[in-house]
């Protein structure tokens, strides 16, 4: 088999593939074997019938086509590894030639990977940063868990004001009519919390427990309810009870409450030590992800935008995914929005393309410094992974005998270690 490649502008390449006579005639004959099997000719047991009483009956051209079907696809494998091409999209194949007893000629074009021009990979004066947790930060934190803990009580004064739970029955209506999902009984809002529209919060402000009052609002012009976007609407408000937040007291009774330790003094050194450690965890990734901006911000490559059509379906695909865990469709979040699916589309297409860029950069760098994955870390990879998720070990061996995955692991832990390489490079610049 012979293949010849040519480069055209924005990273195609047209290549022309000439199969051996002898070969594709017997891609033909076994085309014959194949579909003799499948068809019934009067006078003939399945599969017995003479290939000139076949062609007779079903035309040679049948047989020629099955042929090019089998052998186009192998052939068009092979001629890509005799160039070494890395294609990016599907060919668009012509087919010149197909005549038994011929030669099988076909040709067309291919977009490919674009090369990348690297500039530097190190000596750009990155340094890593690891803040000193603070005091301020760890008493943060101390205030959080009281939070978790704290209790409403009845406050005395049954006043609302700012902080205040106040329990409440609400109806709203518009020109003087109730509206659908205006109206509550019982519950219970937090004032400032920002729960409601603005304004009605701070409308209870000095009410008192069994006070009823009328609070008017305007609906914002975005808001998700596009029938009350915009209107003003009256609700009558009854407050039953005014609450207050109550904060367990910060001893060491409260330490051994939410921690293993006995006293506050030993919980503040493990926040402290926790803080220190997510800290040091966050400048060393914000580390890795300058290094790797900056290469990739040195080099040079033309951004394919099939790559960046493909990055960007992928990344719609991961936020309905997150979406999905909130209980919201995709559909839903371009309502509430207002955003169409192209809108989302360009907003992602920045991003997108940088991603892009900077995978492209990590494999020319691999492939400059010689860095590859060997089937041992592959399968050192799969029992890894074997160990970690032992409830999903089915699945895991279906992924580990699928080749497709096979090939996207090696992919991702060769750009997993390309970038420990980079960044090994400038921690020791």
């Amino acid at each position: 088999m012979k293949a010849t490649w040519d480069k055209l502008e924005n990273n195609w390449m047209q290549f022309e593939v000439e199969v051996d006579a002898s070969e594709f005639s017997k891609s033909v004959e076994a085309a014959f074997r194949k579909m003799n099997r499948q068809v019934t000719i009067p006078g003939f047991r399945r599969g017995k019938a003479p290939r000139a009483v076949f062609e007779r009956v079903y035309g040679k051209e049948a047989l020629v086509q099955e042929a090019v079907d089998q052998i186009l696809p192998r052939a068009y494998s092979e001629a890509l590894e005799q160039g070494q091409i890395e294609p990016i999209s599907q060919p668009e194949i012509e087919v010149v030639q197909a005549e038994d007893g011929k030669p099988l000629i076909f040709k067309g074009k291919v977009q490919v990977t674009p090369e990348v021009t690297l500039g530097r990979l190190s000596g750009f004066g990155i340094e890593k940063q690891v803040p000193e947790v603070t005091d301020q930060e760890v008493e943060e934190q101390l205030s959080a868990l009281r939070e978790r803990l704290a209790t409403l009580v009845t406050d005395e004064s049954g006043e609302v004001d700012q902080g205040s739970f106040a329990v409440i029955d609400f109806e709203g209506f518009i020109d003087g009519e109730p509206f659908e999902g205006g109206k509550g009984e019982g519950y219970t809002v937090e004032i400032g919390s920002g729960t409601f529209i603005p304004g009605f919060e701070e409308g209870l402000v000095g009410a008192k427990a069994g006070e009823t009052r009328e609070v008017t609002v305007t609906f914002p012009e975005d808001y998700h309810a596009q029938h009350l976007a915009g209107k003003q609407a009256v609700f009558k408000v009854t407050v039953h009870e005014v609450k207050k937040k109550e904060l367990p007291e910060l001893n060491d009774e409260f330490a051994q409450q939410v921690s293993p330790f006995k006293t506050v003094e030993e919980l503040r050194a493990d926040i402290k030590n926790r803080l220190s450690e997510a800290a040091a965890q966050k400048a060393e990734e914000d580390f890795r992800n300058k290094v790797v901006e900056a290469v990739a911000d040195d080099a040079s490559v033309e951004v394919p935008e099939v790559l960046v059509h493909d990055k960007v379906h992928d990344m719609i695909h991961d936020f309905e995914h997150q979406l999905a865990q909130q209980g919201i469709t995709l559909d839903m979040w371009h309502q509430i929005t207002g955003k169409t699916h192209e809108d989302l589309h360009k907003e992602l297409e920045p991003q997108a393309t940088k991603l892009v860029k900077v995978d492209l950069v990590l494999a020319a760098v691999a492939k400059q410094v010689g860095l590859t994955v060997s089937d041992a870390e592959l399968e050192a990879e799969f029992d890894r992974l074997l160990a970690m998720y032992p409830k999903q070990q089915s699945y895991i061996r279906q992924l580990r005998a699928s080749a497709a995955y096979r090939a996207q692991l090696r992919r991702d832990l060769l750009k997993q270690k390309t970038v420990e390489h980079l960044v090994e490079l400038n921690s020791a610049a």
